[in-house]
């Protein structure tokens, strides 16, 4: 399960069924409580509006044990950049999944963004 934010109760829901969880984080002190609850896979949002990549690297610096996946605000002119960043085991974008095209239902235009993202970082 991946979550926009670190709620420590839908965490704890999620360990207890065996779920594994993703929260969202973007400060040092939300990082510390997913710590305290064992979670080092984390999410990095909204992560543009958050400092983007030099905010991201001031937060990996002191936490040698998070792995991230920043979302939010990840674009195809930036997601090679997070992408390269140590630690960071993968990005989430929207771009490629446009509201009006699944209203229309064209799958072949999201079908074709789709691809092109794949690319972007193959």
């Amino acid at each position: 399960m991946v979550s926009p934010g670190f709620n420590p109760n839908t965490v704890k829901a999620c360990q207890e069924i065996g779920i594994d969880i993703v929260p969202g984080v973007n400060n040092p002190s939300t990082i510390e409580a997913a710590l305290e609850m064992g979670l080092t896979t984390l999410k990095f949002f909204p992560a543009e509006a958050s400092g983007g990549i030099p905010m991201l690297k001031s937060l990996l610096a002191p936490y040698r044990d998070i792995q991230i996946m920043p979302t939010g605000g990840v674009n195809p002119k930036n997601v090679n950049d997070y992408l390269a960043i140590p630690r960071v085991i993968a990005c989430g974008g929207t771009w490629m999944v446009d509201k009006k095209l699944i209203e229309t239902g064209d799958w072949e235009e999201l079908a074709r963004l789709t691809r092109e993202a794949a690319a972007l970082v193959a």
